[in-house]
C-alpha cells in the first residue's frame, strides 16, 4: 500500500513509518485515518447545531413577555393523577 508512504504513526515510543506496517497495520492506519476525518465532520457539525440551538433561543427570548409568564402558584401546584396504581 503506498499510500502511506510518507505517512507517519506516532507514539509514546516513537515515531514510525506507516508504510512499514504489516497489512493489518495499514489497515488499521486507515480506518484510523477515516476514523479520525469523521470526527472532524462531526465536530463541526456539532458546532453548526450549537449554534443554531442558540439562534433559537434567541429568537424565543426576544418574543416573550410578561403576559406569558405562568404564575408561580399554578407552575408549583402537583400534576393530579387518575391512576390509582401503587
Amino acid at each position: 500500500m503506498s499510500d502511506q508512504q510518507g505517512w507517519t504513526y506516532t507514539s509514546e515510543n516513537g515515531v514510525y513509518a506507516a508504510d512499514k506496517f504489516t497489512t493489518e497495520g495499514k489497515s488499521s492506519f486507515i480506518l484510523l485515518l477515516e476514523t479520525d476525518k469523521e470526527l472532524g465532520t462531526l465536530r463541526k457539525t456539532i458546532a453548526k447545531l450549537e449554534m443554531a440551538v442558540r439562534g433559537f433561543n434567541e429568537v424565543i427570548l426576544e418574543q416573550l413577555t410578561d403576559d406569558m409568564l405562568v404564575e408561580e402558584e399554578a407552575a408549583e401546584e402537583p400534576v393530579q393523577s387518575d391512576s390509582h396504581e401503587i
